[in-house]
């Protein structure tokens, strides 16, 4: 399976091929969570302190934003190199999430983030990067996206706290050159901004789970989950959710499969809650109803289960595209593209919720690193509970 997917979506075959591929590799994105079954199928062998700010908010009303930050790859080589070369898979991952330049990306997105202030921010690939001599030793931080986040977002001058984090793939590969291993662990995280205190906002019944519906190859399992959390806000509160859905993979339609019956139980468990719900995340599926890698009918099915499309009230005409801002796993040395993204993956829904509107935050980057902060725009939206 892992060398189908290689050959269908991105044509790197030797190591000779490296130089001479196209941009379309990684045209066709396999969304993270899907790239991390591949990742997986090959290894079967902080807080920020919290100082008190001043931001003006309608109390009224409650502000999110969500934001799949991008671990700086999308593990391309991983599987190209499977059957051929894994090593040469892992070092060229590891250059190019060096090239991505995570901590002045998250910076870009914490500037973002603090310039609006949300007052939840729901993260997805808040990923850590870990390397050491063998895939059992590799426990030195190379790169934690939610500590520089954190770490950022205070320097900011707007310093945020994480409600919860949802652990998921955890999963390490052997190298060559960088004579050592690379770790990677997917995370999702809940952030609340830390000047918010009881009782005009409170937080409570907060659990991170993970879907009982799972991408299943022999002894291992492609983990997703979610995050929710009741919110208090003045006089009134709600639920909210947050998730990064199962993405699709080409030739697999069981990943779809996973994706739906992970939409049906998120639906399932929320809908006897007696107070107004917003869900939040990447839901892998394109909510335009386009003709893309995302073509899923997950985000229909929120929909007829009676949530409102956020984003389609708020902007009615308006495709509002959040994916992808740039291409990822592109020949070396360069391993990033401009793209124009034409998929909107990235969404809102709710119910029993007024909404008051929805944008989109964009993190433009300087020359030398990738177009944006991310290669998904952050989608912040406004409610009246």
């Amino acid at each position: 399976m892992v060398s189908l997917i290689a050959s269908k979506t991105h044509k790197l075959e030797a190591p000779g091929a490296v130089q001479k591929s196209h941009v379309q590799v990684g045209v066709i994105r396999l969304k993270m969570a899907a790239l991390f079954t591949a990742f997986m199928l090959v290894a079967s062998l902080v807080l920020a302190p919290g100082g008190g700010i001043a931001v003006a908010h309608d109390e009224a009303t409650v502000t999110i934003m969500t934001q799949n930050m991008d671990a700086g790859t999308d593990l391309s080589y991983i599987v190209a190199f499977f059957g051929s070369d894994l090593p040469l898979g892992v070092d060229l991952t590891l250059a190019e999430i060096q090239a991505s330049n995570i901590p002045q990306r998250a910076d870009l997105l914490a500037t973002q983030i603090a310039a609006e202030a949300p007052q939840l921010v729901a993260l997805q690939e808040a990923t850590l990067w870990r390397i050491g001599p063998t895939p059992e030793t590799a426990t030195t931080v190379l790169y934690d996206q939610l500590h520089l986040l954190l770490t950022a977002l205070s320097h900011h001058g707007v310093p945020y706290e994480v409600v919860a984090i949802n652990r998921l793939a955890d999963v390490a590969l052997p190298g060559n050159a960088c004579a050592c291993a690379l770790r990677f662990t997917d995370r999702d995280a809940l952030l609340r901004r830390a000047d918010l205190r009881p009782p005009a906002f409170h937080i409570s019944n907060v659990h991170a789970r993970m879907f009982q519906a799972t991408l299943n190859f022999p002894g291992l399992q492609v983990p997703a989950g979610w995050i929710s959390a009741e919110i208090r806000v003045a006089k009134t509160h709600f639920h909210l959710a947050t998730t990064h859905l199962q993405g699709p993979i080409p030739d697999i339609p069981a990943a779809t499969d996973v994706q739906v019956a992970q939409a049906h139980e998120l639906i399932r468990v929320l809908r006897n809650l007696p107070v107004p719900v917003v869900l939040a995340g990447d839901f892998n599926s394109d909510a335009n109803f386009g003709s893309g890698p995302d073509a899923t009918p997950s985000a229909a099915l929120i929909e007829a289960a009676g949530y409102a499309d956020t984003w389609q009230l708020a902007n009615p005409g308006d495709p509002g595209p959040t994916w992808p801002l740039y291409l990822e796993d592109q020949p070396p040395p360069a391993f990033f593209a401009p793209s124009s993204p034409f998929e909107r993956i990235d969404l809102f829904f709710s119910r029993g919720m007024q909404i008051v509107s929805a944008q989109q935050v964009l993190a433009p980057a300087p020359p030398g690193l990738p177009s944006y902060g991310s290669d998904h725009a952050g989608v912040l939206a406004v409610f009246r509970p």
